[in-house]
């Protein structure tokens, strides 16, 4: 009995000692892990500091003085008038006649038809948007540093930054030594928590990177008042979240430069080794002493927006189109993601003023937008052929919308993105071609391009199935003409007056 007993209370203490053991071990590779973690970080943070050290050093030597260049002009089209399409006249059938005929002649064989040549366009191809830059090393905070949290509202959006609660940054004169010494204040652990808090909010509200830029300058601003401190943290922020940047001076002020991607019109800039550096807040200078310190793999900014921002929807318009074959569809747009694209810069590459739009084009919808208006036109479209789908989203945008030159309305050339398109009560052709190409890659997933010709946008389609129509070649694949300002004109029209030998396609991803 008492044997019974010993192996029951070993029986049952067996499990106990093997969960002991367990938790043991995990608790050592707990450990072990931390550990190893807690010295990578201080690798990554003496790389930094000393990546920083190194950067405030070449902030002693004296800056070079560079002239300002005048900013770009867009280019100002006026578009040209939209048409309506008329049916063409039936073909007249012979009618049989009474009286006896001779008996008919016989026809000559007929001609060959001639071989079908492919139009083949000058073809406009941008850069795939640049995913956000890398920090030039993982910052990991110090739990025990007390902070202050910097709330700002950007667009209705509540976005915070935190600072040291001690932050002592104060540069004592506008002078290469006086701007390194507070470049090394900014270098100090207590700092992290700034960088780290600002990499979390580019991520958690999907800022592109111009709105993180701008996010930066309100939240410093805050901090700081509208000060040379503001601006040497934001273009700390900037540099340590991996972005080019350049520090530049003129009397007695602080500047930051930045350089895109896309060329940005209507701002002022300074050529520094072949490329354009965009001065933030600049006030008319003649020239600026300019710091060339740089990092390793820095960024340009990528003024194309793969994902919009997360924005509040507190304000939403609702409006409700309907096109002359009858499809209805209500759209909700919110009036903040209307304000921020619409103060967001026009821009192009190499100075070809046709790749902006490529850039409208490929910004999607919000997803407010998407669930009011992409249900039903696929409702619409469900048991419908590809080329009879195209047609009657290619016919809502025709007619569901009224025509309006942006001369008139804007004083000048004013793209929308898709988007504004939905929210305006007006557009011209660029803004119909932009959501039309956007409505059908989005809900047939068919590949369109844009097609410019002078003083006109349109689009073309291609399907995966033979459609009719006019079209052109590009990268080996038929795309049938598609214009959404050509009023009632079916898939495979071309307006009147378009010379499709003559059009530059405009690739779309």
């Amino acid at each position: 009995m008492r044997k019974q007993i010993l192996l029951l209370a070993v029986l049952f203490a067996l499990p106990v000692m093997a969960q002991s053991s367990f938790d043991k071990f995990k608790q050592q590779q707990q450990q072990q892990y931390k550990q190893f973690s807690d010295d990578k970080q201080a690798e990554y943070d003496a790389m930094r500091k000393r990546m920083n050290d190194e950067y405030a050093d070449l902030m002693r030597k004296t800056w070079d003085a560079f002239p300002t260049h005048p900013a770009d002009k867009p280019k100002q089209e006026k578009n040209v008038k939209p048409q309506v399409y008329q049916e063409p006249e039936p073909v007249p059938q012979p009618q049989p006649k009474t009286e006896p005929q001779p008996a008919p002649k016989p026809e000559p064989a007929p001609a060959p038809k001639p071989k079908e040549i492919p139009v083949q366009p000058e073809v406009v191809v941008v850069p795939k948007p640049a995913p956000a830059p890398e920090p030039i090393a993982p910052v990991k905070p110090k739990d025990e540093i007390p902070t202050k949290r910097v709330t700002i509202s950007y667009y209705g959006t509540l976005i915070s930054i935190s600072f040291p609660a001690d932050d002592n940054l104060k540069i004592k004169a506008i002078k290469e030594n006086d701007i390194a010494n507070a470049w090394n204040v900014l270098s100090e652990k207590k700092y992290d928590i700034a960088v780290k808090t600002a990499l979390d909010a580019r991520k958690a509200n999907d800022l592109c990177d111009w709105a993180y830029m701008n996010v930066l300058q309100l939240a410093t601003e805050k901090q700081y008042g509208k000060t040379n401190e503001a601006v040497l943290m934001q273009a700390f922020l900037m540099s340590q979240s991996g972005y080019k940047i350049r520090l530049a001076m003129a009397a007695g002020k602080l500047y930051m430069l930045v350089t895109s991607q896309y060329e940005i019109y209507n701002m002022n800039y300074i050529t520094l080794d072949g490329k354009k550096f965009y001065i933030i807040g600049d006030m008319g200078n003649a020239q600026y002493q300019i710091c060339k310190s740089k990092f390793d793999k820095e960024q340009s900014l990528s003024l194309q927006i793969a994902r919009l921002p997360k924005l509040s929807e507190e304000q939403t318009a609702k409006r409700t189109l309907t096109s002359r074959k009858g499809v209805t569809a209500a759209v909700s747009v919110n009036k903040n993601m209307i304000d921020f694209l619409g103060a967001y810069p026009a821009a192009c590459i190499n100075g070809d003023f046709t790749t902006r739009w490529a850039a409208y084009a490929n910004t999607p919808l919000d997803k407010s937008c998407q669930d009011a208006l992409y249900p039903v036109l696929r409702k619409t479209v469900a048991n419908l052929t590809e080329r009879d789908a195209v047609g009657v989203i290619l016919n809502w945008v025709q007619t569901a919308f009224k025509y309006g030159y942006d001369d008139q309305i804007w004083g000048g050339d004013r793209p929308f993105f898709a988007q504004e398109t939905l929210y305006y009560p007006q557009s011209d052709c660029e803004d119909r071609a932009i959501l039309f190409s956007r409505l059908v890659r989005d809900i047939l997933g068919l590949n369109v391009v844009l097609l410019y010709y002078p003083g006109h946008l349109a689009s073309a389609v291609a399907f995966n199935n033979e459609a009719k129509g006019d079209w052109l070649t590009y990268n080996n694949r038929r795309y049938i003409i598609c214009d959404p300002t050509y009023e009632n004109a079916p898939v495979g029209a071309t307006m009147p007056g378009m010379d499709n030998t003559k059009a530059k396609v405009i690739v779309l991803k």
